[in-house]
């Protein structure tokens, strides 16, 4: 079976006729009956059946008309998405939950003047964000490296065919609510977080140090895990919880009502982006990385 055959059954059963279906698919209507009884030949099927008035589909072949259209239909997407005008006007970002990587593609999106194109931002799990840079789903991962795991991340990267390119050094802060008892200190001690609920980005199963977007050690008996980015300002905002991050939340949806306090702490992140070795990468990906590296100068400014 081909999807050329599917594309003939769903012409002639529009058409009810398959005279005026060879005709609007430019065949011979002898090439149009043979591959029809090809087909039904290979499924054991009856697809059409004659009548005065042309045409019409059996059961089993109103069945077969429904799956052959979802496939003619995936197929015309795939062909669509990748072809190469598509490619030079696609940009798929896979990140940790950043919000300042929301605001780089908000400014991109206000920059990009095509007609057409595909544009996907999606936050997601340290692994997933690997997998999909991996496969190839997308065009760019965002992650940070905490610098105590920084060599074994980079071995397992480079294992999976990927390139690691720094942008930004961050020391970790502890976000908390504006208003938390510890809001307007200085610096915060592992010491002095044991009283308060620890919330934590969930990785489901893949849980190893390295792929945790907080410093590992939990600080408090009491812990929480979220699995996006906006459930977990509103949480922080409205309770005593806290979590540990690289101390970057530019966006105005913070509105300073969340605030980061420096941890201490000898361990630190590296934030930058990662690609495969072996992909040539498109101009809008090229655009996000400059864009990418010119917020990252403004926020260590």
């Amino acid at each position: 079976m081909t999807i050329q055959q599917c594309r003939y059954i769903l012409k002639i059963a529009e058409c009810g006729s398959f005279n005026e279906a060879a005709r609007q698919l430019f065949v011979a209507q002898s090439s149009l009956s043979v591959s029809v009884k090809s087909l039904e030949q290979e499924l054991n099927i009856k697809i059409f059946e004659r009548s005065g008035n042309g045409v019409y589909l059996t059961d089993a072949g109103t069945e077969f008309a429904r799956y052959a259209r979802q496939l003619v239909e995936q197929s015309d997407f795939i062909m669509s998405r990748y072809s190469e005008d598509n490619l030079s006007k696609r940009l798929y970002v896979s990140t940790q939950h950043y919000d300042f990587v929301a605001d780089i593609f908000a400014a991109l999106l206000n920059n990009v003047y095509e007609q057409h194109y595909r544009f996907s931002l999606r936050e997601m799990k340290t692994y997933d964000v690997i997998h999909e840079t991996e496969t190839a789903y997308c065009d760019i991962g965002v992650i940070a490296i905490k610098g105590s795991d920084y060599t074994v991340m980079e071995r397992y990267l480079s294992n999976r065919g990927l390139t690691f390119s720094p942008v930004l050094k961050a020391l970790p802060h502890v976000f908390l609510r504006k208003g938390h008892p510890m809001d307007r200190k200085k610096a915060i001690s592992i010491e002095e977080l044991k009283d308060y609920p620890y919330i934590s980005y969930e990785q489901g199963e893949h849980s190893n140090s390295f792929f945790t977007e907080e410093l590992v050690n939990p600080y408090s008996d009491r812990q929480v895990e979220i699995s996006d980015r906006a459930s977990l300002m509103n949480v922080l905002l409205a309770t005593d919880c806290y979590t540990v991050g690289t101390g970057l939340m530019p966006s105005l949806l913070n509105e300073g009502r969340i605030v980061g306090v420096p941890f201490e702490s000898d361990d630190y992140y590296v934030i930058g982006y990662i690609l495969r070795a072996d992909r040539n990468i498109s101009p809008l990906t090229r655009r996000f990385i400059d864009m990418l590296r010119d917020k990252a100068a403004e926020l260590q400014a």
